[in-house]
């Protein structure tokens, strides 16, 4: 080979391995977007109390530390649905803005801010007290103008973070036990000593309620005897409406937790099968349960557990003492 031929050929390709070496030692850097700032941030395990307000209603919880768990302060010993509950206290530490607009508000009222539509208070363990306003829409409805009360920037936080704080005052975490009735009730079974003792059902053809034969057969149950509709619908309301006086134990895991309530297998146990109609014209079926067990050592609630759940209640007692009355009391023959 030609030696002029063969230097030129060594120098390409020491050029060459000198550029992979600086490639190698100084990759491609990848430009990254900031990630969007949190409006303000805490710590989940040091909130206590969270309030929302909007339009004109209200809700505010607080954590019973010794349960770890959070309960409605309006309301009498009632704790927030652990499914729906789940993740709250994240949301509440902190909304991601999606932009800081102003250093300064120079007009609240351009920006829905003097009378916000939505308030979110949280107080904290050392007692300090974080409050956030959400003032209107963005003009494509993605976001919401806000600011921290007693700072001045104006800010973007999605809209769908207030939504979804919005729907635990709109639409309460209740639990599953605080029911009220929705739907038509077809049928009403009562157990005693885990025996079915009474029945009625509801007969579609001819749009009556009658008392069920037993052995119980079809569904809705059915019998011969006309039960009393106007009565058994007054009933039905009754129990529709439940006079709750609040929880006693949650989250019970055996059958022998439950004994000395009174609220065990051999319990008077009710359960109406609830019929809904879809949007499609699709029949839903459901059901509303209740247990009812011993009375309260202060003589003003019985023991109860409601729609399966695990956790044991307190019902007022006459409340309770009515609806026993349809598994003991006379039957509700139509005699007309």
């Amino acid at each position: 080979m030609n030696l002029r031929l063969l230097l030129v050929l060594i120098t390409v390709l020491s050029y060459v391995a000198i550029g992979v070496t600086w490639f190698i030692a100084n990759p491609t850097e990848v430009v990254r977007e900031p990630e969007p700032p949190f409006f303000y941030t805490l710590a989940p395990k040091d909130i206590r109390t969270i309030q929302i307000s909007t339009g004109d209603l209200s809700t505010s919880w607080s954590l019973r530390e010794d349960e770890n768990r959070w309960y409605f302060d309006e309301r009498n010993n009632i704790p927030a649905d652990l499914y729906r509950w789940g993740g709250i206290t994240q949301l509440m530490g902190g909304p991601r803005t999606q932009r800081v607009l102003a250093q300064n508000i120079d007009d609240p009222t351009k920006y829905g801010l003097d009378t916000p539509s939505s308030e979110f208070a949280v107080t904290l363990r050392d007692d300090s007290v974080v409050r956030l306003a959400l003032g209107d829409l963005t003009p494509d409805g993605g976001n919401n103008y806000a600011r921290v009360v007693g700072f001045p920037q104006l800010v973007l936080v999605n809209s769908t973070w207030g939504a979804v704080l919005e729907r635990l005052v709109n639409d309460p975490p209740l639990p599953e036990w605080y029911y009220q009735l929705e739907g038509q009730v077809r049928e009403i079974i009562m157990f005693d000593e885990n025996e079915v003792v009474r029945a009625y059902g509801y007969n579609r053809d001819a749009e009556v309620w009658k008392i069920c034969d037993l052995p119980l057969q079809g569904d809705p149950c059915s019998g011969t005897q006309i039960a009393n509709s106007d009565l058994l619908e007054a009933e039905i309301a009754h129990f529709g409406d439940p006079a709750i006086n609040g929880a006693v134990e949650l989250n019970l895991e055996s059958d022998g937790d439950f004994v000395e309530f009174g609220t065990t297998v051999d319990s008077p146990y009710i359960a109406l099968r609830v019929e809904n109609k879809t949007a499609t014209n699709v029949t839903e079926v459901s059901r509303l349960t209740m247990t009812i067990g011993k009375v309260s050592k202060d003589g003003k609630s019985r023991f109860a557990v409601a729609n399966e759940t695990s956790d044991v209640i307190l019902v007022d007692l006459e409340w309770a003492d009515r609806v026993l009355d349809l598994f003991f009391g006379d039957v509700l023959i139509d005699n007309g």
